[in-house]
């Protein structure tokens, strides 16, 4: 809850009773029942048939991927080792305790091979490991590695895809950079009010009526002025009369009035370019269409 709606807010709710937020209690009663289910009943179900990780890696993956990886080639013939019994022929490293299998949170026996159920949560290489040792022989019969790195001897971290994922992550990176430091403190949005056209005042000047949404994406409270860039004529009138002050991390909504001299509007529709200024900065520009009467053509 803290997520959505803010660390602030959560505390001031809680110090309440629920009736006072019945909807975001009763969600968050859903959301703890829904995790207690998976947590308590549908366990490694969620990784095998809901969570999309393992589909996504079946696409992705190739043989030169470093995965969790169990070493055939030094595991193979498995051998259980039996006290007072001494081994007469050579056998792999395995000894088919299985605690690899037992310790997964999916249930896959890693020596099959790579699976869409596996997390990666190298728990059957920490059981392997400790079985290991306590048999003397080496670590890392379970491990990370490649399935090339396993059957040639040789690692080959730096690939031709390796070199693609690089370029695009790199890519999106510098596009998130730019969008990060490049965005506005407000962010504003102009629209008509709904179901009004256009008003024709005493003096001759036609009239829109316009919501207008402020966003401050800052820590601190930031005051604004709003005016009318283009056309030169028009004027525009806060409804309510009340300073913009836009709270910091928050939205504030207000209606304005922009007026235009009817012998300014030569066409029905007419763009209208607005600003926002912090103090003398020009912080943002957006425009909206103004609506007007029809003008008639002059027949020579």
């Amino acid at each position: 809850m803290a997520y959505l709606i803010g660390l602030d807010a959560v505390v001031e709710i809680v110090q309440h009773s629920p009736m006072q937020n019945l909807s975001g209690f009763i969600g968050l009663v859903a959301f703890t029942g829904i995790f207690y289910g998976v947590f308590a009943l549908f366990r490694e179900q969620a990784c095998i048939a809901v969570c999309p990780y393992g589909r996504l890696q079946g696409v992705l993956l190739v043989k030169e991927s470093i995965v969790v990886a169990y070493d055939w080639l030094r595991g193979e013939p498995r051998n259980k080792i039996k006290k007072g019994i001494e081994e007469t022929e050579k056998k792999g490293d395995c000894i088919d305790c299985k605690l690899c299998v037992h310790v997964c949170p999916t249930g896959i026996d890693i020596r099959n091979g790579t699976q869409l159920e596996c997390v990666n949560c190298t728990a059957c290489m920490d059981a392997c490991d400790d079985v290991m040792i306590k048999v003397n022989r080496p670590k890392g019969l379970i491990r990370y590695a490649s399935f090339n790195s396993i059957k040639e001897g040789k690692e080959k971290l730096f690939t031709p895809r390796i070199a693609g994922y690089t370029v695009v992550l790199t890519a999106l990176i510098g596009l998130l950079s730019f969008f990060v430091f490049t965005r506005a403190d407000i962010e504003t949005t102009v629209l008509k009010v709904p179901g009004t056209l256009y008003s024709r005042t005493d003096d001759g000047q036609i009239t829109n009526l316009y919501n207008i949404e402020f966003v401050n994406k800052t820590f601190e409270d930031i005051s604004i002025d709003l005016k009318i860039e283009e056309p030169v004529g028009a004027s525009l009138m806060k409804v309510g009369g009340q300073p913009l002050l836009v709270p910091s991390e928050g939205i504030l909504k207000s209606t304005f009035m922009v007026k235009i001299p009817e012998d300014q509007l030569t066409v029905m529709r007419t763009k209208v370019q607005f600003s926002v200024f912090k103090g003398e900065e020009r912080i943002e520009s957006m425009s909206a269409r103004f609506i007007g009467p029809i003008v008639k053509k002059q027949t020579p």
